[in-house]
């Protein structure tokens, strides 16, 4: 697997991390029924399944 790779994976990783953050600050100001925490689960859900996507063709490439 290339480095390039390896960084994506790590900066994907950050963001997830950011994201968990924003998602749990919107939820505690304005509760779970408000659009922007819907928007912002919205974006944590696509950077998570990227993760998983880029994950898996890294697991597949190592076997």
């Amino acid at each position: 697997m290339g480095k390039t790779n390896l960084q994506t994976i790590a900066s994907l990783e950050q963001q997830i991390a950011a994201g968990k953050q924003k998602l749990q600050e919107a939820f505690d100001a304005v509760g779970c029924t408000d659009s922007i925490v819907l928007a912002y689960s919205i974006k944590l859900d696509k950077l998570i399944n990227r993760y998983q996507r880029m994950k898996s063709k890294e697991e597949k490439t190592t076997d």
